[in-house]
């Protein structure tokens, strides 16, 4: 079996060559089997990744969800302490700056802390996964500390392209599986 590397490194090749129209048109399908879903609509706090790069797009959920009035939470990313800071986002044109790694972040100084334990929903990125819900990030845990919080009945839903899910990958008993993992082309359980 290949290790969490190896199968990070060809999974990112694949998602990074992926076409723009490819990332628009599968999202689109993605986010809207999530929108659907009772654990979304009955949803108020909701924990939820800017993409970058050629992440499964979550920018048109965020409007969609501030519009809604929901409590749209995204992660700012504390590098030195490694974990993430779950803040309240109130304005996308306000409230976010560019990170050094590239995607949009809450403003340090604008930081609205929110515990993950007032998670309705948490919407998880990831690289590579498995049929029996294993994932894969960037390898240094920032997600697992945040899930490992989560209150009991809240679930983690992880979004990806159906490229991204293997039938196996390597996993450790630290890793926090996923609830549930949407693609364009199935829900797995």
């Amino acid at each position: 079996m290949e290790t969490k590397n190896e199968l990070r490194k060809k999974i990112l090749n694949i998602r990074n060559n992926m076409s723009r129209e490819d990332v628009i048109n599968k999202s689109s399908s993605i986010m809207n089997k999530l929108t659907d879903m009772d654990e979304y609509k009955n949803s108020n706090t909701v924990f939820i990744y800017m993409s970058f790069r050629n992440e499964v797009a979550t920018v048109e959920l965020i409007e969609r969800m501030l519009s809604e009035n929901k409590h749209v939470v995204i992660p700012y990313t504390d590098t030195k302490n490694t974990v993430l800071i779950p803040s309240e986002l109130k304005s996308m044109e306000e409230d976010l700056a560019l990170s050094p790694f590239g995607y949009y972040e809450p403003v340090y100084e604008k930081l609205r802390t929110v515990e993950p334990e007032r998670f309705d929903l948490i919407i998880v990125p990831g690289v590579v996964f498995d049929r029996q819900l294993n994932r894969i990030g960037f390898g240094k845990g920032y997600y697992d500390r945040i899930l490992c919080r989560k209150r009991k009945g809240v679930k983690a839903i992880a979004v990806a392209y159906d490229f991204q899910v293997l039938e196996k990958i390597p996993a450790e008993a630290h890793d926090i599986k996923m609830d549930m993992i949407i693609t364009e082309k199935c829900n797995i359980h």
